[in-house]
């Protein structure tokens, strides 16, 4: 992960957008040294980096949340709300424990994912229906009903044994390795820092025991 921490910088090693939501942290596990999510603008820059939402709607949702502090700080807190159940709900299931979760997690995860994909809406083109969104062009929490989908698609279509937390971050991640052995959120910050850390025990045991 780069020192210079802001959404530009930030990687996207999820392999999913829930996931990359919920890799908005610089750490799960450990310190927390960085919230990308600093403020709503962040936000809005971190959906034109995912790819999420037009340009124009963008822009409203910036421009609203500018001239509407107060309520974007609101919509805001409620999204990290909703990105801390959603890591505390997959990381059980990276687990292979998803038994273990709380009656008041499941019920703010099923809350989150029915409201998220009540905005869906279909519309016919061509000779078919393309999927679309309802919500109201100053809706600041329209980002979240995409990731709740997300959310929803991950469950519903992916091998649960793919989804993954890194051991050393806490980053979810989707295993999409043809032998599902990948490990770190990122073979080359995570696993990098990690082995170095056992190699340094592992030495300091040496020392020790001679």
């Amino acid at each position: 992960m780069s020192k210079e921490r802001n959404i530009t910088t930030l990687p996207l090693d999820g392999g999913a957008l829930c996931f990359d939501f919920i890799n908005t942290v610089h750490a799960w596990r450990g310190v927390n040294l960085h919230e990308y999510l600093g403020d709503y603008g962040s936000l809005v820059q971190w959906c034109a980096k995912v790819g999420i939402l037009s340009t124009k709607q963008r822009k409203l949702l910036q421009q609203h949340a500018a001239s509407h502090p107060g309520e974007a700080a609101k919509a805001l807190e409620k999204i990290k709300q909703v990105r801390a159940v959603l890591y505390h709900c997959f990381a059980a299931v990276a687990a292979g424990r998803p038994q273990q979760l709380s009656e008041t997690l499941l019920q703010q995860f099923n809350a989150a994912i029915t409201k998220g994909l009540s905005h869906i809406r279909f519309a016919a083109k061509g000779t078919t229906l393309e999927q679309g969104w309802s919500h109201a062009p100053t809706d600041l929490l329209a980002p979240l009903w995409i990731v709740m989908k997300s959310a929803y698609d991950i469950l519903a279509q992916e091998d649960s044994v793919r989804i993954k937390e890194c051991p050393a971050c806490g980053w979810i991640f989707l295993d999409q390795t043809k032998n599902n052995k990948r490990r770190w959120c990122n073979p080359v910050s995570c696993g990098s820092i990690e082995k170095s850390k056992k190699y340094y025990q592992k030495k300091k045991r040496e020392m020790e025991g001679a």
